[in-house]
């Protein structure tokens, strides 16, 4: 892998056809030349730093202008949009929001082109702007009992069979998944598994 210097992936890597993204530490992001995923020093390649946290996530973005490559990057504390637009720059980033936060890189999920995932004190969705879910059911059940020493273990899944959202978290004392929120989006409620065997999951996907 070429790379430049100051290259850092403590954050992680996504792919925006035909390019692809790293990203890390100081809000840094690097994205490779097109089609050729190991080069990212090479004519059409190119770095930046969006924001001044650091990067814990990025996913693509549907729908961008003209279907050009596009994607969303999560901060501790922000919300970027990359959107290619050639020349130069290569790549445009707009910050949405300068007042959210995530709870664990993993929290995020796309369903239905709507953005979901968990912030450190609430839930938030983006949908071209970014918005909080209102959540009076089970929100303080669940920052109150929360072990925060193990937030990075919070994951995502979705079953769209009946419009939910699951959360899995370690609930207590526990340092793996224990228990689960459930947001249902098309009755905009919530419930949660109450640990029960099914909610003890550390990793796992749910039919499509």
């Amino acid at each position: 892998t070429t790379v430049p210097a100051n290259f850092s992936v403590t954050g992680g890597v996504v792919t925006l056809p035909p390019y692809t993204f790293a990203f890390g530490n100081d809000g840094y992001v690097a994205f490779s030349v097109p089609n050729t995923p190991a080069n990212f020093t090479g004519s059409g390649s190119g770095n930046a730093y969006i924001t001044g946290q650091k990067i814990v996530k990025g996913m693509p973005l549907r729908g961008g202008p003209g279907n050009s490559p596009s994607g969303l990057f999560w901060s501790a504390d922000s919300l970027i949009r990359a959107s290619y637009v050639g020349g130069t720059p290569i790549f445009q980033f707009d910050t949405i929001s300068t007042q959210s936060s995530i709870l664990s890189s993993s929290s995020v999920i796309e369903y239905d082109g709507i953005f979901y995932w968990i912030g450190t004190d609430r839930f938030l969705m983006f949908n071209g702007v970014v918005r909080e879910i209102e959540n009076n059911i089970n929100l303080n059940f669940f920052f109150d009992n929360l072990n925060y020493a193990q937030r990075q273990k919070v994951w995502a899944s979705k079953v769209p069979r009946f419009g939910e959202v699951w959360w899995f978290y370690p609930r207590g004392d526990a340092t793996e998944c224990t228990d689960a929120i459930i947001y249902n989006t098309r009755e905009n409620i919530w419930y949660d598994a109450g640990e029960a065997d099914g909610a003890r999951r550390s990793a796992g996907y749910f039919s499509q």
